[in-house]
């Protein structure tokens, strides 16, 4: 999303490793087991890849947003901050549509959440920096207390909607359960997830050119996500169960770093971790600039949402097909990488001839159809 005159290439290099994560996981899913099935340690290390490929990608949304309203931000004029705010609600009631669309054959797509996102984002983009912490904040504060709050209330709880067998959102299309899925128990629910996206705008608004500000965000990033896999694992595994009493479930539930349910210590862990990854890939593609090497994985990232859906029709649509499915680790791992090697190689022999991937171009011209 970002149409700066200088662009940041760190951002595309991390949406590329973020597209990457997410096909990954995307194959493990479909081709493999649920349980994984692997060494302990490829299954431990796996794990920690669910759900946090899209909190890149939210974020990467957010510091898109905060790039593309940059002028408009130090100009401070409302003509500027309106004209940008149209923009960006064009392309979040495209994106909320086109990801509607794309949920009849993917149930776990983050478009629709996307455009939801983007549109009240965009009504935060110019709020003071606080506003947007404290709102973060009350995001989980507000997550945790329903997650507590309707337990014991069939038609609201957590487990509400869900076919965990299939791992589908059964009743998306009923009017109750797709509003209980975008607000609360969804796979991207606003209570937490509109809060990485508000974290992606802050940092956008960060002179993310600094070679000091990357170093502090892989520091702090980094050091956020290691404190809270620690405190996460004895809350979980020793204090939850032995001081506090409560069942090892509840307390896994409670204090997991799991996306499903997206309970704080997620948030925080996931957090941090795409902080410093984001910060990691700025300072690569600064150290590397116009490296041939680099240059197609900055491609791939710029037509991230090309890939998004492709790989679901181009390569996941017929393993489910062909019932390629109860596989290890050891086999879904390399399906993933060889699916995108390629994708990459598709993608390039396109930028050949075009600036833009299929889909980007297409999101372009509906959601500002004045411009070429």
């Amino acid at each position: 999303m970002a149409t700066t005159s200088t662009r940041l290439h760190g951002i595309d290099l991390a949406r590329a490793v973020a597209i990457m994560g997410m096909m990954l996981i995307h194959f493990n899913e479909i081709a493999g087991t649920i349980p994984y099935t692997g060494p302990d340690w490829l299954v431990w290390l796996d794990g920690q890849l669910e759900g946090r490929a899209a909190v890149a990608f939210v974020i990467l949304a957010g510091i898109g947003m905060s790039l593309m309203s940059r002028r408009a931000r130090i100009s401070g004029t409302d003509e500027a901050r309106r004209t940008v705010c149209k923009a960006l609600f064009r392309r979040a009631i495209v994106l909320f549509g086109a990801g509607l669309l794309f949920h009849q054959a993917w149930d776990g797509d983050i478009l629709h959440c996307y455009g939801i996102f983007i549109s009240i984002g965009t009504l935060l983009l110019f709020a003071p920096s606080r506003w947007l912490w404290m709102l973060t904040l009350l995001l989980n504060a507000g997550f945790l207390a329903m997650f507590l709050l309707f337990n014991n209330h069939p038609g609201w709880a957590y487990d509400a909607g869900w076919d965990w067998d299939a791992l589908v959102y059964a009743d998306f299309w009923t009017a109750k359960g797709f509003l209980r899925s975008i607000v609360f128990n969804g796979w991207f629910p606003l209570f937490p997830w509109l809060g990485f996206m508000l974290l992606g705008i802050w940092l956008g608004r960060l002179d993310l050119g600094s070679r000091s500000v990357r170093r502090n965000g892989m520091l702090w990033g980094g050091g956020i996500a290691v404190a809270a896999t620690g405190a996460s694992w004895l809350l979980t595994n020793r204090i939850g169960p032995g001081m506090l009493g409560m069942p090892y479930e509840f307390s896994y539930a409670l204090f997991g770093r799991e996306c499903l349910p997206p309970t704080p210590f997620f948030v925080i862990q996931s957090g941090g971790a795409a902080v410093f990854m984001i910060a990691l890939c700025l300072g690569v593609a600064d150290r590397l600039g116009d490296s041939r090497g680099l240059k197609p994985w900055l491609v791939f990232g710029q037509c991230a949402l090309s890939i998004y859906i492709g790989h679901v029709f181009l390569f996941l649509v017929p393993l489910i097909y062909l019932d390629c499915t109860g596989y290890s680790l050891w086999i879904t791992l390399p399906m993933g990488a060889g699916a995108i090697l390629a994708t990459l190689l598709l993608i390039v022999a396109w930028h050949r001839f075009f600036n833009r991937g299929p889909l980007e171009i297409v999101i372009r011209r509906l959601a500002e159809p004045t411009r070429s």
